[in-house]
């Protein structure tokens, strides 16, 4: 009874793995975890919980696939293409709602004009990628890129980080246009899933290491370090992550370099080029060593 309790749970934790795997290869995990052996234990172990997470993260990073070096490279530039136009969306609707409190009320036509055609257009590329219209996306992201800035310069005069997002955006997709027929597009969901933990990168407290309050700057560093431990730990089993979040990380050095501050200033943000340089190493050695665990299976 206890061994039907078990796989029953086991099973439930294999939901993790993409569906055609799971056919192919459930019934022989099941029989490895469980074994021959008659078992008392009813729940799996923690260590092999947190196993069979980053098997299948590992999956859909492409392991299992022929060429893994070209799933991570093409998938990760579409789902970096996807998450930068979210975190594009995202800022701009934050600015939006903002402006429309401190006095854009008195005159919202301008707001629209200013930031509204831009949020519009950048939202609707995002919706054409999300449902695997990528050729949509593209005109649209080329589109967003130009159209809003000619209505308004607004975005464009002040440098802000939603602005850089269609732009950024725009050859990433138009890369992906390209994708070899033996790379498959990464599945809907997934994708969507990645998308939600770039941004919940981006959304970790890091102003509260300027704040005065030394309470407050203790909190605001445990949950950078809990957040950024938790992404790495996603990440360095499905590596498209540290593809997908270097284009979002450009924005903050982009919108940075755009203001004209000191060196030291920008060496502090670390939405600028810190985090940047540390992304592209990560991301360049997600490459080698997929590249080099493909040699060596083959």
């Amino acid at each position: 009874m206890s061994s039907d309790v078990l796989e029953k749970r086991y099973r439930m934790l294999l939901r993790a793995y993409p569906a055609g795997y799971r056919r192919e290869r459930a019934d022989e995990l099941i029989d490895t975890l469980i074994g021959d052996e008659p078992t008392t234990r009813r729940w799996p172990s923690v260590r092999q919980s947190a196993s069979l997470v980053r098997g299948a993260l590992r999956v859909y990073g492409g392991s299992t696939a022929t060429r893994p070096t070209a799933v991570l490279l093409w998938q990760g530039v579409h789902l970096g293409a996807m998450a930068v136009l979210a975190l594009g969306v995202l800022i701009g609707l934050d600015d939006l709602v903002e402006a429309f409190q401190f006095g854009g009320l008195s005159d919202p036509l301008r707001v629209l004009r200013d930031q509204g055609v831009h949020e519009v257009m950048v939202g609707a590329a995002l919706v054409a990628l999300v449902a695997g219209r990528t050729r949509t996306a593209a005109v649209l992201v080329v589109a967003a890129a130009v159209v809003p800035t000619v209505v308004s310069p607004y975005l464009f005069l002040n440098g802000l980080p939603q602005w850089w997002a269609p732009v950024v955006a725009a050859p990433l997709i138009l890369v992906s246009l390209r994708r070899p027929a033996d790379v498959p597009p990464a599945p809907r969901a997934n994708a969507v899933l990645v998308t939600a933990g770039v941004l919940a990168l981006h959304l970790i407290s890091a102003e509260g290491f300027r704040l005065a309050d030394t309470r407050s700057q203790v909190v605001a560093a445990a949950m950078v370090v809990a957040g950024v431990a938790a992404f790495l730990w996603v990440a360095t089993a499905d590596q498209r992550l540290l593809i997908a979040v270097v284009p979002t990380l450009l924005l903050g050095t982009l919108h940075q370099l755009g203001n004209t501050m000191s060196t030291g200033e920008l060496l502090r943000r670390p939405d600028a080029l810190p985090s940047l340089v540390v992304a592209v190493l990560m991301a360049v050695g997600a490459v080698v060593s997929t590249r080099l665990r493909q040699r060596t299976r083959a």
